[in-house]
């Protein structure tokens, strides 16, 4: 038996880890959750010079279940602060550059994806504006950030682009959503989530009721489409209709409207295109449920009602007043991921939280017209290539794999004009490497063991 320092890459990933470590014991606040966590990324760091795609999909899973860990500070550099979170996206971008030099890249494929070029000019327009950025440091931590959320596509079209790979994929997305669910059904009982006007929204493991909503969403889209499109004699049917409404009664304790506008978007366009069916069982249940809790009651109506003390004024207030900022650096920008902190330093903090509440103009306040253009041209190559991919699919299964797909985007990146949803990092993770994967296996024959 050779010796394990006998092989290259077990040389090159014992020194890596090695080195790695050294900088974690170096330069981290040694408390006891911080070693844990640290030595769950190493664990990580080591299994992927073992089998990359294991390592990517439990750093998926395990990323909404971390997502509380953000306040875990692990080591900082002055103004720039690194928690656990940080360094996992690290990790996902290293895996990348590891799959890259030590695994069977193939760059025939990955060229042939309209989205890569497009995410390449993005993150281009990104790294421009970290030098005319007037918060570096925050510039360095969104742009690494956004390389994570392009290295979960990478990795979703190079190491899973077949269905069967497509299909393991969105069964650890799906369950991903469990734990946070779990946690947030706990809070609902014990009533420990976040208060507001006299209810208690559930957020799970993440920081906000929102950012559970929209990941909760992406999750009940697989598992619907996975229930619609298994055998009827299957189990996994009645498994996977019991863990959608478990989702979906979640989703309503997070009280977040855009995620109930977004699932109502989702199930018309699955309903009218193919599924009639489902989508009247599933408007006479939100109907149910609508008329059964009146908590939902008043707080999806007052989506439609003119308050002006109501939060959806108060983001329209918030909207113009970014929009007098983005005219003053209309071409540059203030420097990407510097939009929360312009608007900080500008606007009264009394007039409530800083997030724009609205990811165009997030992108449009960090890098001006170049980058919101680039931002645009990124979602019509996602949906050219994802209504393409639906159109020309012959696979009965991947073909309506698509259609949900494009369904979750349109209810997405509509809702994203009213939210901070490009903020989640979670969520972009799970959408890029599914659209990775999924355009990846477009690409190929029929996988016939799927």
């Amino acid at each position: 038996m050779p010796s394990l320092l006998n092989n290259k890459k077990s040389v090159i990933a014992l020194t890596f880890i090695a080195v790695f470590t050294a900088l974690l014991l170096l330069f981290s606040n040694l408390s006891l959750p911080n070693v844990l966590l640290s030595s769950l990324l190493l664990l990580l760091l080591a299994l992927s010079f073992i089998d990359f795609r294991l390592a990517f999909l439990s750093i998926l899973f395990l990323r909404p279940i971390l997502d509380l860990s953000v306040h875990n500070i692990i080591f900082s550099f002055g103004d720039l602060q690194i928690n656990i979170l940080s360094l996992l996206g690290i990790l996902m971008i290293i895996l990348a550059i590891i799959f890259i030099f030590l695994g069977k890249f193939d760059w025939h494929n990955l060229k042939q994806l309209h989205s890569f070029y497009a995410w390449v000019i993005f993150l281009f327009l990104g790294i421009i504006s970290t030098f005319n950025s007037f918060y570096f440091s925050e510039s360095l931590k969104e742009i690494l950030r956004f390389f994570s959320i392009f290295a979960a596509f990478f990795l979703g079209a190079s190491l899973l682009p077949s269905a069967k790979n497509l299909t393991w994929l969105i069964k650890v997305i799906i369950f991903s959503a469990l734990p946070p669910s779990l946690i947030a059904l706990f809070q609902f009982i014990n009533k420990t989530g976040l208060p507001e006007n006299g209810i208690y929204r559930v957020f799970g493991s993440m920081t906000h009721p929102n950012m559970l909503a929209f990941y909760l969403l992406l999750a009940i889209t697989l598992a619907v489409f996975l229930l619609l499109n298994l055998k009827r004699t299957k189990l996994e049917v009645y498994f996977y209709s019991l863990l959608s409404l478990f989702y979906i009664f979640i989703l309503f304790l997070t009280y977040t409207r855009g995620a109930y506008l977004a699932l109502i978007i989702i199930f018309v366009i699955v309903g009218v295109s193919k599924f009639k069916k489902f989508l009247l069982v599933a408007f006479l249940a939100m109907l149910f449920v609508y008329a059964l809790v009146p908590p939902i009651q008043t707080r999806f109506n007052s989506i439609f009602q003119s308050d002006p003390y109501g939060s959806v004024s108060w983001r329209f207030n918030l909207w113009r007043d970014g929009l007098e900022y983005f005219q003053e650096r209309p071409w540059t920008g203030y420097g990407i991921g510097t939009a929360e902190k312009i608007i900080s330093v500008k606007r009264d903090f009394r007039l409530g939280p800083p997030d724009p509440h609205n990811d165009y103009l997030r992108v449009a306040l960090d890098g001006g017209y170049p980058l919101l253009a680039s931002y645009i041209l990124l979602l019509l190559s996602f949906f050219g290539a994802i209504i393409s991919s639906y159109w020309h699919e012959s696979r009965p299964r991947l073909k309506n794999f698509f259609l949900f797909f494009l369904a979750f985007g349109v209810a997405v990146f509509t809702m994203s004009s009213g939210d901070n949803i490009l903020n989640d990092t979670a969520l972009q993770w799970q959408m890029w490497a599914l659209a990775g994967s999924a355009l990846a296996c477009a690409r190929l024959k029929p996988d016939l063991s799927a």
